[in-house]
């Protein structure tokens, strides 16, 4: 008993050793900058000068600025139309990838790697192509080849009605990031059963919808719970391709980034930051509830 109490020890000891280097990086880059910027939200600071005690002052001038509520309402629009459709997209791509052709491994990588090279000189690149032109001037290449064939395209960023629109078509670019988590669910579904289905004379939607998305259910709640959060996190893609008026496109991380590096208002950004994480939880745990109605687990 003796020996295995002793065994027991060494073993925790071994594991908080192991495990010591993670607790530590959180505890002085995650943690720490948490609980200063939960202290910073109460005060008036602007890096240069001693900090001022002001309590929940920063908190009421949030929910009375405009902005805040435009970003607000830019962000869940984003994330309401994008994510079921990066989902989605992501899925139907999958499916189409998943057959045994000659030569899909080069379909595969070719519809990955735009996951790979996104960023700012890709955006760049967009915000170039959706160009609208001036009086039929520098017009980009998704409106010159929309007039080749009779459509007078959009004015994109620069029209109320397509900025948001056009933020959401960017961001599609890399829908193939899902590849990674979809193509391995998919290809664990049992063949067995699509052959029963098959038997019974099941369609292609029916063995979809009573097989395929049951059996991989959960890849799809992965994939949707970390599309949600990066979305209400999202940053460059309206940054890079803003409306013209950026009050149609800014969403909450424009809005703090904004407050925090132009405007040097630590203690209001500090509070924006705190209410973006509250939401994130709470459409995160909303999610993470209403996803046992729908979702499926092999030991269920």
């Amino acid at each position: 008993m003796l020996e295995g109490g002793m065994a027991v020890r060494n073993e925790r000891k071994q594991f908080l050793l192991y495990v010591s280097p993670w607790i530590f990086g959180f505890l002085v880059f995650t943690a720490g900058p948490m609980l200063v910027s939960l202290y910073l939200s109460f005060t008036e600071y602007d890096i240069l000068s001693p900090h001022t005690w002001i309590g929940i002052s920063n908190y009421i001038e949030l929910v009375s600025n405009d902005r805040f509520w435009s970003s607000l309402w830019n962000t869940i629009y984003y994330t309401i139309l994008g994510v079921p459709l990066h989902v989605f997209l992501g899925l139907m791509i999958s499916l189409l990838l998943l057959r045994a052709i000659p030569g899909i491994m080069i379909f595969r990588t070719a519809f990955y790697l735009p996951a790979i090279f996104g960023g700012v000189a890709i955006l760049l690149l967009w915000n170039y192509m959706l160009a609208p032109g001036v009086n039929g001037q520098n017009v980009g290449l998704v409106n010159a080849m929309l007039s080749l064939v009779g459509i007078d395209g959009p004015g994109w960023s620069s029209d109320p009605n397509w900025a948001k629109p056009t933020v959401v078509l960017v961001k599609l670019w890399g829908v193939g990031g899902s590849l990674l988590i979809f193509l391995p669910a998919l290809s664990s579904v049992p063949k067995e059963l699509h052959e029963a289905a098959e038997m019974d004379g099941a369609s292609p939607f029916r063995k979809f919808w009573s097989i395929t998305f049951p059996a991989i259910s959960p890849a799809v709640l992965f994939v949707a719970t970390m599309e949600i959060i990066g979305t209400l996190k999202m940053f460059i893609e309206p940054m890079i391709i803003p409306g013209l008026d950026p009050a149609w496109t800014d969403t909450l991380m424009i809005h703090l980034y904004h407050h925090a590096f132009e405007y040097f208002q630590m203690g209001y950004a500090s509070a924006l930051a705190w209410i973006m994480f509250v939401i994130i939880l709470m459409i995160t745990i909303l999610n993470l509830y209403l996803s046992k109605r729908w979702v499926y687990y092999d030991y269920e």
